[in-house]
């Protein structure tokens, strides 16, 4: 037991709203508002960091971060040394009614768009800077492309992290584009400007030879992308929905799931741009659906 542990105080109660300092853990409490600041930074933070939004000082904090990047919790980023939530966690919180609630919720749409579609679908959403794989339906055909559940992949290697990252804030995409070789830079700006243009992407995967992803963001309540649905379209001799098909069938599913986290299309948008006055997207409204090849 550390000495946090032993020497119950008031010091972070002062912070917990209704706290009563007779039962305050100050170890706990210091976890817990670490834990609440990296829910809110997807792209992380330095210990420093953390340190100076807490207000409190590195010496308070320093070795409670590193036990729990040791217990899990927390992952932690070499490159830049900045820390975020772990896989383990967003693992856990598939357990959380919330997160719970999506996921049964895409369950059914997704399986009505397999069958209207004939292609497999998934909802993804990331976790610092892995794709994760929440919910999948397979094609009813014979022959069928599919996402295994619970699989991760980098995100910038999937349309559906794109089209996350593209109608993110812009620190969190320069948190990703930092991590590019400068010469891939433009590209990838470029591509992010086109998903949020569009409201998604339709290109050529990078992985797979035949196959083009199909994705759409979902949005929470705030306009802020919570996940993503996407498609892997595998085209086959006697398939009876293209992808110009499919396309609307994508968009319609991902906004489906937006509405039950609460999310309203906006009403007006910019014109020629497909985008709300935040420039957050609006697919479908005026602009005919266009796929990118992959060079």
């Amino acid at each position: 037991m550390t000495g946090d542990d032993k020497n119950i105080s008031g010091g972070g109660a002062k912070r917990g709203a209704g706290t009563s300092a007779a039962y305050a853990v100050p170890a706990l409490t210091k976890a817990v508002e670490v834990l609440e600041l990296l829910a809110d930074e997807p792209v992380g933070l330095t210990a420093t960091d953390i340190s100076a939004r807490l207000d409190r000082s590195m010496g308070e904090l320093y070795r409670l971060i590193v036990a729990m990047q040791r217990l899990g919790l927390l992952s932690r980023d070499e490159r830049d040394e900045r820390y975020s939530l772990s896989l383990k966690l967003f693992e856990m919180s598939h357990r959380h009614p919330p997160t719970a609630r999506l996921v049964q919720s895409a369950l059914p749409v997704l399986e009505a768009l397999a069958r209207q579609s004939e292609q497999s679908a998934h909802l993804a959403a990331l976790a610092g800077d892995m794709l994760v794989i929440l919910a999948q339906a397979e094609s009813p055909r014979a022959m069928h492309y599919a996402v295994r559940v619970g699989a991760s992949f980098p995100v910038l290697e999937t349309s559906s992290g794109i089209v996350i990252i593209a109608h993110s804030e812009q620190r969190v995409q320069d948190h990703y584009l930092a991590h590019l070789p400068k010469d891939e830079r433009d590209a990838m700006r470029q591509r992010f400007a086109d998903a949020r243009r569009l409201g998604y992407e339709c290109r050529d995967s990078s992985a797979v030879t035949g196959v083009v992803n199909i994705s759409r963001p979902v949005f929470n309540h705030a306009g802020v992308p919570h996940a993503a649905v996407t498609v892997p379209y595998l085209g086959q001799t006697r398939s009876r929905v293209d992808i110009d098909g499919t396309l609307p069938m994508v968009i319609a599913t991902a906004d489906e799931l937006s509405h039950t986290l609460g999310w309203i299309r906006p009403a007006a948008t910019d014109a020629g741009t497909g985008t709300d006055a935040r420039g957050r997207a609006d697919a479908g409204d005026g602009e005919k659906p266009k796929r990118t090849r992959t060079k």
